[in-house]
């Protein structure tokens, strides 16, 4: 039973894992289109002077943080059946 509860917890954990990583690269993705949108209007002369190390370090920041909302709720689950093998020995018998 105790195996059953840690594969559980490490699946859980691979799930939040695998979401916060898709989510990072989702808002990375987004926030260097963001600045290639707005660096080329700039260089068409329709809009202000951006640069690349300000507008990625916002966009990483944000999608670090959005990541990790919604990563979140997988991991406690993970957090939860693990700590329900805390202190559980199989091989101590009750008596």
């Amino acid at each position: 039973m105790n195996r059953r509860r840690l594969l559980a917890a490490a699946l859980w954990a691979l799930l939040a894992f695998l979401v916060w990583n898709v989510r990072f690269d989702l808002g990375v993705r987004q926030s260097a289109t963001r600045y290639l949108v707005a660096r080329g209007a700039y260089v068409q002369g329709k809009g202000s002077r951006i640069e690349m190390a300000p507008a990625m370090r916002e966009g990483i920041a944000g999608s670090a943080k959005a990541a990790s909302l919604v990563a979140a709720p997988a991991l406690l689950v993970a957090v939860v059946i693990g700590a329900g093998l805390r202190g559980a020995n199989p091989r101590r018998r009750p008596g």
